[in-house]
């Protein structure tokens, strides 16, 4: 359903820019110019949500929080509800709470105006002052964080031992759940994924080039750029995002893609909707494929004080000539196993979580079946079907279904019906044969 969506929104995309082209070529009043452009987002956007949720589409409006601090204009906003309409005016002004997604758009995305939509973003965040999360929002966050860490969201008891990387990720994580989506779309600009990457990273050296800038953080980035065919994305689990790996302390929190830039609009919006609204998986299809992007930027944390914090950011060069080859998705499939990872996977889907240290059943187990137990538990790890932490082994997947085909076996999660998909098709295409 996703790519029917987002390939109608492309050719309604061009359909519009061409007519836009045709009738307004005279039209030189930069306030009518981007209003225009708004316009345009806006019947984009119609077309991409969903009805009866009582969502809405509004213009050139404000958000509001509890204390009654207001943001600074913003072009367009996803919001649920009515809010409240700002006398004699069409704008309106809009609970932080009650709001899914903001757009700043420009008819033209270049270094200047990528930085000038970031600091107009950045008024979502200073609006969103803590108050009691929506229950959609802990789910989100738990999500994000298992993608990430390759391991479940930890208890309070466990935050509590925490180093300073894990609570950074942890906290800036719950950030990212917590504020509304920004988006930022240029209908013109730079004309390849290549020319937008190097302005994108060319402008930020230039911020930071005398010391650390309040305000270019991993959470204060947009979650979305397009310029044109071009886009970068936010690779913070929501629902873009590579796992961290222990010897890589870099985090891939920019990514860069070309070629379907309404598909990945989509991506964010319904992934926010999905979680907000309880809407099932269906809605992106079944093929249950891994988009292909390519590496931008990714940051650690770095100590810059005695009690602060600041990020060092990390751009991946990549040629033009490579950029402009065609991503192809990732077809998701299930992991193979041996018989000895698919005894430790038995045991833990039946006992739950194991202490590998201290579990005399489990030691007694793994001796008697003569198994390499740090080796076993390495390997599901890397296959993403356990995790391992402080000793404490437990399943990743939340639904682990393990199947035998032709003397083979297979693992992976089912929770939204990838495992029965992937063996139905093979079930229809060995048939075909």
């Amino acid at each position: 359903m996703i790519s029917t969506v987002s390939d109608f929104l492309e050719q309604f995309k061009k359909y519009a820019l061409s007519k836009i082209e045709a009738d307004e070529k005279d039209v030189t009043h930069r306030p009518t110019i981007g209003n225009i452009f708004e316009g345009l987002t806006a019947k984009l956007l119609d077309r991409a949500i969903f009805k009866d949720l009582n969502l809405r589409i509004v213009e050139k409006s404000f958000i509001v929080n509890d204390s009654g601090e207001i943001s600074s204009e913003l072009d367009c906003m996803l919001v649920v509800g009515e809010g409240q309409q700002i006398s004699f005016t069409n704008q309106f002004k809009y609970h932080i709470r009650d709001v899914i997604a903001v757009f700043q758009i420009k008819k033209n995305l270049y270094a200047n105006d990528i930085d000038d939509s970031h600091n107009n973003l950045r008024s979502v965040i200073k609006i969103s002052e803590p108050r009691d999360a929506e229950n959609f929002v802990g789910r989100l966050h738990r999500d994000a964080y298992e993608l990430l860490m390759s391991k479940p969201l930890p208890t309070k008891e466990r935050r509590e031992r925490f180093n300073d990387r894990e609570s950074i990720i942890y906290h800036l994580l719950m950030m990212e759940a917590f504020y509304p989506l920004r988006i930022v779309i240029g209908y013109y600009g730079y004309t390849t994924e290549y020319g937008l990457r190097e302005g994108f990273v060319n402008k930020l050296e230039e911020i930071v080039k005398n010391g650390p800038v309040k305000g270019y953080s991993p959470v204060s980035f947009p979650n979305l750029y397009i310029c044109g065919d071009s886009t970068i994305i936010k690779g913070n689990g929501m629902p873009y995002g590579s796992p961290f790996k222990d010897e890589d302390f870099y985090w891939h929190i920019l990514i860069s893609s070309s070629g379907k830039p309404m598909y990945h609009l989509l991506e964010l919006i319904w992934t926010r909707l999905s979680y907000k609204f309880e809407i099932g998986s269906k809605i992106f299809g079944d093929d249950f494929e891994i988009e292909a992007v390519h590496p931008f930027i990714a940051c650690k944390e770095k100590k810059i004080g005695e009690d602060s914090w600041g990020w060092e950011f990390n751009y991946y060069g990549t040629s033009k000539e490579t950029l402009e080859k065609p991503l192809t998705p990732i077809p998701w499939k299930p992991a193979e196993i041996n018989r000895a990872q698919f005894t430790v996977l038995w045991v833990l889907n039946r006992n739950g979580q194991i202490d590998i240290k201290k579990d005399k059943q489990f030691l007694k187990f793994i001796e008697t079946k003569k198994l390499n137990a740090i080796q076993i538990i390495n390997e599901l790890v890397e296959l993403r079907l356990v995790y391992l932490d402080e000793d404490i082994l437990g399943l990743l997947v939340r639904e682990l279904v393990v199947v035998n085909v032709n003397g083979k076996c297979y693992a992976g999660e089912n929770k939204s019906g990838e495992m029965g998909n992937y063996f139905g098709k093979q079930t229809i295409a060995n048939n075909r044969i």
